[in-house]
């Protein structure tokens, strides 16, 4: 274990100290108060009087930090890591490395009577900074009155070497970086609000993955780079009855990953003869994105509910890629120089409308209907030009061969997309305890396509390909909830109909879902939920060869969970829960076996199991003991195995996390923690996946401005 000394001084230090004071706390309950030990022959009137109201506001700490009230904490600590098994599969999964940490910290300043001088409230807190995968950082300040501030602010490392998957060549070790900060001018004002806005998104790391040439298969480097930028400006207020809101807003995003390989590789194939010698792949990516968002809302004589959005962007990307390969082809000749340019751009202005009514008929009917309206156009271009210059190995020297040139090819491509849609719904209250709802869903979509081609011995205008799709969808919605008893609730939901995909043509997905709810409350301190949801998924589709048969896919969901929560008193609580995850999946293929064109299924199951039960224990009015166990189980296909025309896939595999976590008040500003977390990860089908992992930690908690208690 890293830091194992570290870690085992601080926990039977903590432990020890927890002991002296606990025991020293428990000695002076049981010891008479000094003055009781005091003569009985005392006077009265030699006793002290009681304290008047403005002396005990004397007595009493004063708030820290002049005109502000401050109460904080922060825990500082140690972690261990012991792992036995695939330490990279650990890390693709959970990632927590060994050493000191903040595992958490928290301020917040409050002022006495909204009178501070640059803020009223602030607050920030954090967890994870100091080594852990996951660190989160907020900071919300306020000025009643003039300004609220807020800020989120987040880092994740993310590792991948999954063990066999691809020959272990798409791996990752990047970290994401994503900010949004907020500034609201005169918040409290509801006839006019001003807001400021920016947000950030980057990763960087490094990366490797898989490049297809010369019919075989090479690892690449590729460190990722992109990042995000986005500003937004905006107002709300109201204007006569209506409540408005505009917001302006640009993002910027550039991406400037690099792909290439420094040395002589042979590829993933060791029949086949190509080598790569050296490769290197710069692709820039730049894209700039306005958008526009505004917004209404009224409600006309307490019975029509009006609200409308209109929502504008206009992106448009550049991007340009450069290549260069040296090496030798699958027909052992040299690759002297393969050298790729291309450059491009595109754009898609996108316009979203929805317009939503409600009219509340009575105090038990409520009829609602939303529009809405979505239409984007993208057109984009792009040149090629590509250069082969090989020789042919010979024995009497290298021959050059004549090069293949490919300049100014050119591509046009355009998108027209139109969708309408609209639903309408209505509710009614039957009685106090029983009302359902009823509602409809149409919607229509049209598609263009336009390829234009050109090509250098052409210059005119090539032949104009146009394809247009319309489709047509319904889809119907119907509920309830209902109260059986007084602590007694039931709710329903089923939506059936048809759904789109945006850009691939083929036919509608034909769904039907379904949601049932239960919540029990026998008590105040006991609740029992019980749930199941239902999804069936069929898109049915044809392919020009096989006319006679389905190539679609057929997805079948269905999840059943249940919970009960019991808190009997302040010292004691249990929660504990089931669920259980079932997809079936079917889908019709064509793949090709001993190079012969075949029809078949693949096939996929889930059938995973999941159980959590977690209590909080008052041991002592200074100790309390927090524990958990989580488990998954997912027994896959079973017994099923694969035939010839059938391909049966699953990911059988148990994983389970107890962990346990003791907390003692050593003094009313310092807690002492300690804890323990264990990972079992296991594959039926892979054991070399397998890890097991410990994970101890201790901390100290210190606290300033802890109440009394």
């Amino acid at each position: 274990m890293k830091n194992k000394a570290v870690f085992t001084l601080l926990f039977w230090l903590g432990l020890t100290v927890a002991i002296i004071v606990m025991g020293s706390q428990a000695w002076a309950q049981q010891a008479p108060p000094a003055e009781e030990k005091a003569s009985p022959a005392t006077n009265e009137s030699e006793k002290k009087p009681p304290s008047t109201t403005s002396e005990k506001a004397q007595q009493s700490p004063t708030p820290a930090g002049g005109a502000y009230t401050v109460i904080s904490s922060i825990e500082l600590g140690v972690r261990g890591i012991i792992i036995d098994g695939n330490a990279d599969k650990y890390r693709s999964d959970l990632n927590y490395t060994p050493g000191f940490r903040v595992f958490d910290a928290s301020l917040l300043l409050q002022s006495k009577d909204n009178n501070g001088a640059v803020f009223d409230t602030l607050m920030v807190s954090s967890f994870g900074w100091g080594g852990d995968p996951n660190r989160h950082l907020r900071v919300n300040a306020e000025k009643t009155k003039i300004y609220r501030f807020d800020a989120n602010y987040r880092r994740f490392d993310y590792f991948n070497n999954l063990l066999n998957l691809a020959l272990n060549q798409h791996t990752a070790n990047t970290e994401y970086r994503q900010g949004d900060f907020e500034l609201t001018l005169l918040p409290q004002n509801e006839k006019f609000r001003i807001s400021l806005g920016y947000s950030l998104d980057r990763n960087s790391g490094a990366s490797v993955t898989t490049y297809d040439y010369q019919r075989d298969e090479f690892p690449v480097f590729a460190p990722v780079k992109f990042e995000s930028n986005e500003y937004r400006v905006g107002i709300d207020g109201k204007l006569s009855i209506f409540d408005i809101s505009f917001l302006q807003g640009w993002r910027f995003f550039k991406e400037d990953t690099t792909y290439f390989v420094t040395s002589p590789s042979p590829g993933n194939n060791p029949t086949n003869t190509s080598v790569i010698n050296t490769f290197h792949r710069d692709l820039p990516t730049r894209t700039r994105t306005p958008f526009t968002r505004l917004s209404l809302h009224t409600l006309v004589a307490r019975k029509l509910d009006f609200t409308g959005r209109f929502i504008y962007t206009s992106a448009k990307t550049n991007y340009a890629l450069f290549e260069t390969v040296t090496g030798r082809d699958f027909s052992g000749n040299n690759i002297i120089l393969d050298s790729l340019t291309v450059s491009g751009t595109a754009k898609r202005p996108n316009t979203l409308g929805d317009i939503g009514v409600t009219f509340l008929a009575s105090d038990r009917l409520r009829i609602s209907n939303t529009f809405r309206l979505n239409r984007f156009h993208i057109d984009g271009g792009q040149t090629l030009d590509e250069a082969l210059f090989r020789t042919r190995p010979g024995p009497f020297g290298d021959t050059l061969l004549p090069p293949v040139l490919l300049a100014d090819n050119l591509s046009f491509r355009t998108t027209k997309y139109r969708q309408a849609s609209n639903t309408i719904e209505a509710d009614y209250d039957f009685t106090s305890r029983f009302s359902a709802h009823l509602g409809y869903r149409y919607t229509d979509r049209r598609i263009e396509l336009f390829n234009f081609d050109p090509t250098t011995a052409q210059p005119a205008p090539g032949e104009f390909e146009e394809e247009t799709f319309d489709n047509r969808t319904n889809s119907y919605i119907l509920g309830f909830k209902a109260r059986p008893a007084r602590i007694w609730s039931l709710y329903f939901d089923l939506e059936k109909g048809e759904a789109d995909n945006v850009f691939t043509r083929v036919d509608n997905y034909d769904f039907t879902n379904l949601r049932l709810r239960s919540i029990l409350r026998p008590s105040k301190n006991l609740s029992v939920n019980l749930s199941l949801m239902t999804r069936d998924n069929t898109n049915p589709s044809l392919v020009e060869d096989s006319l006679t048969r389905s190539f679609g896919a057929d997805i079948n969901t269905r999840t059943y969970a249940s919970s009960v929560d019991w808190i009997p008193n302040r010292k004691f609580s249990l929660s504990s829960g089931y669920t259980y995850s079932r997809v079936t999946s079917e889908a019709a293929i064509i793949f090709f076996a001993n190079n012969l064109r075949t029809e078949g299924f693949s096939r996929y199951f889930l059938r995973d199991h999941f159980v959590f039960v977690n209590t909080h224990i008052e041991l002592h009015p200074r100790a309390q003991l927090s524990a958990g166990y989580r488990i998954h189980k997912d027994t896959g296909q079973g017994d099923r195995v694969s035939t010839p025309n059938i391909i049966i896939s699953s990911y059988p595999l148990r994983f389970q996390s107890p962990e346990v976590r003791v907390a003692v008040k050593l003094h009313n500003s310092v807690d002492w923690i300690a804890g323990y977390q264990y990972f079992n990860y296991e594959e039926k089908l892979l054991s070399t996946q397998n890890y097991r992992t410990h994970l101890p930690y201790t901390s100290l908690r210190i606290y300033f401005g802890r109440p009394d208690r």
